[in-house]
C-alpha cells in the first residue's frame, strides 16, 4: 500500500507540473525574460498583512524597497510606501494554452513597485516566472522526447524482429555500435555543427532528437526480443493458421503484448531526456537565455556566492530534484507491476 501511495503522490506531483505548465502566464506576477538591473539579486517580497498602527488589514500590501548596498545587493523597505497587491489584475499580455489573448495575472500589481514572489536573478528577471517557463519548456522535451523515443525504438525493434535474418542480425550490431558511444561527447559534436544563437523550437527540436538519437536502443533491443517469443507462441501460430494477416496478427496480437513493456520503457525514458536538457543548457549548449529552461537557470550556480548569500535561485534546483524523484518513482512502480518474464528482457 505504500508503494502505491508513493505512485499516487509522485503521478500528482507530475499532474501539477502540467497545470503549471498551462497556466504559467497567468502564475506570473511578470514577464519570465524581462529585465530589471535595479533590481538584481532582489530577495522574495515580503507580504505585510499588518499596517503601521498595527491593525490587520484584509488585503495584502508591499512596502517599495531601496537598494542600499549594490555590493552586497542588500535591500531596505521604505514604510512610508506601502502599495497594495491586486488579484485577478491586468498585466503583461499572453495567450492563455497558446491560443487564448488575455492580460490577466492571478497576484501582482499592474504598476511599480513589481512584486518579486521569489526575488529576482542577477540580470533582475523574476525567478518564479522563470521556473514557471522552464516548467512548461522541461514537459515539452519529456512530452515530444518519450514521442520520439518510442517511435525509434517500436520501428526500428519491430522490423528487427519480424524480418529475422540478416536485417535482424545487423540492426543488432547497429544498436550496440550505439550503445557503446559516448552520447555526450557525441551530443556536443553534433551541436557544434549548428550556429550558437538558433531560435526556440529549433533549439528544441534538437535536443530531443540528438538525445533520442542516442537513446532508442534498450527498446528496440527489447522490442525485438518480446517480438522474437510472441510470434513463435501458440495464439500466434493458431491465428497464423485461421488465415489471419500479417498486420492483423501484429495489430490484434503481437502489439497489445508490447503495451506493458513500452509503457515501463517511457516511464524509465523520461527522466532521461529532463536530465539531458538539463545537462546540455548547464552546459550552454542547449538552450540559452532565449528560451527558458531550469538547466539554463541552473548555470548561474556555478558562482557560490549565489548559493550562500542568494538561495531563493536554488528553486530550479529544487524542482528538478522533486521532478525527477517523481518520474523514477513512477518507472520504478510501472516496473514492479510488469510481468517477471518480460522485465528479464529488458
Amino acid at each position: 500500500m505504500s508503494k502505491l501511495r508513493g505512485i499516487y503522490i509522485a503521478a500528482g506531483f507530475f499532474g501539477v507540473l502540467v497545470l503549471i505548465s498551462l497556466f504559467a502566464d497567468f502564475l506570473s506576477s511578470n514577464p519570465h525574460s524581462t529585465q530589471n538591473l535595479d533590481q538584481f539579486y532582489h530577495p522574495p517580497t515580503r507580504l505585510h498583512f499588518f499596517n503601521r498602527e498595527g491593525k490587520f488589514v484584509l488585503k495584502p500590501f508591499i512596502y517599495r524597497t531601496e537598494l542600499k548596498d549594490p555590493l552586497d545587493a542588500t535591500y531596505q523597505e521604505n514604510m512610508d510606501e506601502a502599495c497594495s497587491l491586486e488579484l485577478f489584475y491586468r498585466g503583461y499580455r499572453y495567450n492563455l494554452f497558446g491560443l487564448i489573448p488575455t492580460d490577466r495575472h492571478l497576484l501582482g500589481r499592474s504598476q511599480a513597485p513589481p512584486y518579486y514572489p521569489l526575488g529576482t536573478d542577477e540580470l533582475g528577471r523574476d525567478v518564479l516566472a522563470r521556473v514557471l517557463a522552464g516548467t512548461r519548456t522541461s514537459l515539452i522535451v519529456v512530452v515530444l522526447g518519450v514521442a520520439f523515443y518510442s517511435v525509434f525504438g517500436l520501428l526500428i525493434g519491430t522490423f528487427a524482429g519480424l524480418a529475422g535474418g540478416w536485417i535482424d542480425s545487423l540492426l543488432m550490431r547497429f544498436s550496440e555500435f550505439v550503445l557503446a558511444l559516448p552520447a555526450l561527447y557525441l551530443v556536443l559534436a553534433l551541436r557544434a555543427l549548428l550556429p550558437m544563437n538558433i531560435p526556440f523550437w529549433q533549439t528544441l527540436f534538437w535536443v530531443i532528437g540528438t538525445i533520442a538519437a542516442v537513446a532508442w536502443p534498450p527498446m528496440a533491443r527489447g522490442v525485438r526480443g518480446l517480438i522474437l517469443q510472441i510470434k513463435n507462441s501458440t495464439y500466434v501460430e493458431a491465428a497464423r493458421s485461421l488465415g489471419g494477416t500479417p498486420a492483423h496478427i501484429f495489430v490484434r496480437h503481437i502489439l497489445p503484448s508490447l503495451l506493458p513493456f513500452v509503457l515501463t520503457q517511457l516511464a524509465v525514458a523520461a527522466p532521461v531526456f529532463l536530465l539531458g536538457e538539463i545537462v546540455l543548457s548547464f552546459l550552454n549548449v542547449g538552450f540559452r537565455e532565449s528560451g527558458e529552461s531550469w538547466g539554463s537557470m541552473l548555470r548561474s550556480l556555478r558562482d557560490t556566492r549565489v548559493i550562500t548569500d542568494f538561495w531563493w535561485n536554488l528553486l530550479p534546483l529544487c524542482m528538478v530534484f522533486l521532478t525527477l524523484l517523481s518520474l523514477n518513482t513512477l518507472s520504478s512502480g510501472l516496473r514492479r507491476r510488469q510481468p517477471e518474464e518480460q522485465i528479464m528482457r529488458i
